[in-house]
């Protein structure tokens, strides 16, 4: 497995660079075809309450946005222009449904999937940014980038949370081409006991040395102010450069509901994460 093809969703012109400098990193270690991909949002729709009155069409919003696609274009295609990759850029309309919805349907055609967190302090975030549907509906490995500085490096130091789960066990062997380019991976398990925990099942280490991962056994690490938090604490200790870990939860309607790990790693994230449900 390999990451041929990288999808990265652009939705804000201040957060670009953030997305484009991991992107370029990962796409040039394996000579990717990267898809820039810009969703307009839909159209808001107001009843106004009077008996057979028609609603209220609201589209100030997807107006401003189209302002901002060609300086994020701009910014796309100047950053692959001469690095060993290929790349495109798609624009695309959410129509009356949502951003998520159409950028689910173009990543799950890629390899990889590159978004931004969430930015809860953004008016436009609850309607643009999706990376965590994209990681909870995809079935893809999704890369998630923090709010912050853009990323120097990634995939030098790689910390990979695990505990067995279906969710891990995806997210680990999704991320290999990832853990067989790091100069240095480390593997632990977050116990939220005093008690100390055996390893009864076999180790993921085991596996991943047998693929050329750089790895020796699962640390078992006792966190009392939680997983979520304990995994960025060993992520902090280890100077990782990237976090890979299952994403935890289900969806019902317009309502997603995540494990306390993954909310906390959504929420607090400090560099990126890759994530698979």
């Amino acid at each position: 497995m390999t990451y041929k093809t990288v999808l990265m969703h652009c939705n804000d012109n201040r957060r670009i660079k953030n997305l484009l400098a991991p992107t370029l990193i990962i796409a040039s270690r394996f000579q990717s075809h990267v898809v820039g991909l810009s969703v307009v949002p839909p159209v808001s729709v107001i009843p106004v309450g009077a008996f057979e009155a028609p609603p209220v069409i609201v589209d100030a919003h997807c107006e401003l946005y189209r302002q901002e696609v060609p300086a994020m274009r701009r910014q796309f295609e100047e950053t692959m222009t001469g690095k060993p990759v290929t790349s495109e850029w798609r624009d695309a309309d959410a129509g009356p449904f949502g951003v998520a919805d159409v950028v689910l349907e173009h990543g799950r055609t890629a390899d990889l999937i590159v978004a931004s967190q969430t930015d809860d302090d953004w008016p436009a975030g609850g309607w643009l940014d999706v990376a965590d549907r994209l990681a909870l509906e995809s079935g893809r490995p999704v890369l998630i980038v923090p709010n912050g500085q853009a990323s120097a490096q990634i995939g030098n130091r790689i910390l990979v949370a695990w505990n067995g789960r279906r969710e891990a066990a995806r997210a680990v062997f999704e991320a290999l081409p990832l853990l067989k380019h790091a100069s240095a991976t480390k593997v632990v398990r977050i116990s939220e006991s005093d008690v100390a925990e055996e390893q009864v099942s076999p180790d993921i280490c085991s596996a991943l040395v047998r693929h050329g991962v750089k790895t020796v056994g699962t640390e078992i690490v006792t966190s009392q102010a939680g997983v979520g938090p304990g995994i960025m604490a060993q992520a902090d200790a280890f100077n990782a450069d990237l976090v890979v870990m299952g994403c935890y939860g289900h969806s019902r309607l317009r309502e997603f509901v995540f494990g306390g790990a993954t909310r906390h790693f959504l929420q607090k994230m400090r560099l990126p994460v890759l994530m698979s449900h």
